[in-house]
């Protein structure tokens, strides 16, 4: 009997995904047919800021060039072994490397439950938030990141959007800039600068609740509150020696540190803008959230 209800799991988890993906092409066609001349336009003038048309939010220009990404850190007392975790300590944040990205657009804030709930009225896509009730987001985390979903729902939310999840690299310039910073305010740690562990409110907080958690290009919320998904599968750097057996095609990267109820998310490690952690893209987390990014826009 557990045979076959693996198997007819594995058929559900089949079916979902297609309809998934028939949703997110379905609202990628949506989104481009309601995207208007303004917006492509703006593109092209480069703002510093400018306002997505479909689902009204405020994204921030990146621009052009070069800047540091990973880490050369090393955890010689061997940290991990003392706290219970498996992974060492930066390994798979190696090595450090200068990487040149174009310009493009990022969200200002992390989408929130009333910008996703707009995103389920206009597809109606079927599946909710898992901490909404009766296909509903409870009143007072209407300005609140939207957690509890999936990768894969994240996804569409982003081809609907007319836009994209973040690369690994395009979260984490935009979060350190191009002067290799620890945090995106700077290089020291302040606990009441974000919304980080369990120094935090331990709960999740309005997208603007932190104005210390700003980026050197104006972008909030990427050091704490919700953690957030990003495009890449979780596979080791380009030029690293590290072997891990997580690495492939099966776990999702997310990025930035959320807020903890407990657990070892204390380490400082963990708080570092080039901290990458990973998930099965069909699970969803109490303090994992997105936000989204328009392609590339080339300079010449």
């Amino acid at each position: 009997m557990s045979k076959i209800r693996g198997v007819l799991d594995s058929m559900n988890n089949k079916t979902n995904y297609i309809l998934i993906f028939g949703t997110a092409l379905l609202a990628f066609f949506i989104g481009r047919a309601t995207l208007s001349p303004f917006f492509k336009n703006s593109f092209k003038t480069l703002k510093p800021k400018v306002i997505s048309e479909i689902d009204g939010k405020e994204m921030v220009l990146i621009p052009a060039g070069e800047f540091f990404m990973g880490t050369d850190k090393v955890d010689n007392d061997n940290t991990h072994r003392k706290i219970g975790t498996v992974k060492p300590l930066y390994l798979d944040q190696q090595p450090k490397r200068k990487i040149f990205l174009d310009n493009y657009y990022i969200d200002k804030y992390e989408v929130t439950n009333k910008e996703y709930k707009r995103f389920l009225d206009e597809t109606q896509f079927y599946e909710t938030p898992g901490n909404w009730e009766d296909g509903q987001y409870l009143k007072e985390l209407a300005d609140m990141p939207v957690t509890h979903v999936t990768w894969y729902e994240a996804f569409t939310y982003a081809v609907w959007a007319g836009k994209r999840l973040p690369t690994e690299a395009q979260w984490e310039k935009a979060a350190r800039g191009t002067d290799g910073r620890n945090y995106p305010w700077g290089e020291e740690y302040d606990k009441s600068f974000a919304n980080m562990g369990v120094d935090g409110a331990r709960k999740i907080m309005p997208v603007n609740a932190y104005p210390k958690d700003v980026s050197s290009y104006g972008v909030w919320g990427l050091a704490g509150n919700a953690m957030e998904w990003t495009l890449n599968w979780y596979q080791a750097y380009p030029g690293s020696s590290y072997k891990y057996k997580r690495f492939g095609k099966r776990f999702k990267v997310i990025r930035g540190n959320g807020f903890q109820k407990a657990g070892h998310y204390f380490l400082e490690a963990y708080g570092y803008v080039f901290f990458r952690t990973e998930a099965e893209p069909d699970d969803y987390f109490e303090n994992v959230g997105f936000r989204c990014v328009t392609p590339f826009i080339k300079t010449n």
